[in-house]
């Protein structure tokens, strides 16, 4: 018997049947077959574990060892391990194969699983985006006192420090993440948005950018300040246009500074956003 609330080890297939067949109409059964020999598969129990533990009952994770249970493993038609099956009212809705990184795993289960943590988390974030930053921290941070290995909590506390104009205590947040996490995409936004914030805390606004434009329109460090004000307020296309304004007069301003800003704005934006494809092509076109 597993030494986790929410972690079997299945012995048999009656075993399997109850546990996971049964237990499924219930609550979702999250069902790993691994092996000892198979080493992503000894990566990624341990991350599923911790999630089991951290989403607290919201599913169970059944551990289905493959050299063991060779007749579940053709049963449920494994042809490969690491083989991850979600189970609900007894039928199999979703599944992965091969180890996982933990943000892709979240994202697997959150398609299927209410997660009541995930919740509270976007209920922080809402307080914040209203403005009502010392409740959204309150919050987030009894949130991680609760779950202190979930980094999905940091990066919240980050964004809403960013939201409130908190610039060094974010910056701090963004340090203080595993490695691994500062590169995930999700803190690279962040950090790309805690630079344009920083850029602009001085500036002008944008009122008063757009009337000496006027005056002076190939004033290209003053389109910069434009582009940063636009790209903090969420103004992607104005900024991005700005930006390409200045590559269309000097390819190499500042050794390459508009371009530079063009791909942290794509960076925030995301790969599949339309804005960002149609100013990527923009981009390349002039480029190449």
């Amino acid at each position: 018997m597993s030494e986790f609330p929410f972690v079997v080890d299945i012995q048999d297939t009656e075993h399997f049947k109850q546990q996971v067949m049964e237990a499924s109409k219930h609550q979702p059964v999250l069902v790993d077959f691994w092996a000892d020999w198979c080493q992503p598969c000894q990566t990624l129990i341990p991350l599923l574990v911790k999630l089991a533990e951290e989403y607290k009952g919201a599913f169970i994770l059944a551990k289905v060892n493959a050299d063991e249970q060779q007749e579940l493993v053709a049963a449920a038609g494994v042809r490969s391990l690491p083989t991850v099956k979600l189970f609900k009212d007894g039928q199999i809705i979703d599944e992965f194969m091969g180890a996982k990184s933990e943000s892709e795993v979240r994202q697997f289960l959150d398609a299927h699983i209410e997660n009541e943590s995930q919740n509270a988390l976007a209920d922080a974030l809402q307080l914040s985006e209203a403005g009502q930053y010392e409740q959204a921290l309150e919050a987030l941070k009894q949130l991680n006192q609760e779950d202190p290995a979930n980094t999905d909590i940091h990066l919240a506390i980050a964004r809403v420090y960013l939201q409130s104009g908190d610039l060094d205590n974010c910056e701090a947040v963004l340090k203080a993440l595993p490695a691994n996490i500062q590169v995930s995409e999700a803190a690279k936004k962040l950090a790309d948005e805690l630079e344009f914030a920083r850029a602009t805390k001085d500036a002008p606004d944008v009122s008063e950018i757009v009337a000496q434009l006027e005056k002076d329109p190939d004033n290209h460090e003053l389109r910069v300040q434009l582009a940063n004000q636009y790209t903090v307020s969420h103004q992607y296309e104005q900024a991005l246009e700005e930006l390409m304004y200045i590559l269309r007069k000097d390819l190499n301003f500042q050794e390459g500074k508009a371009k530079e800003a063009m791909l942290k704005i794509f960076e925030i934006l995301g790969n599949q956003d339309p804005v960002a494809r149609k100013y990527r092509s923009k981009l390349a076109t002039l480029l190449y």
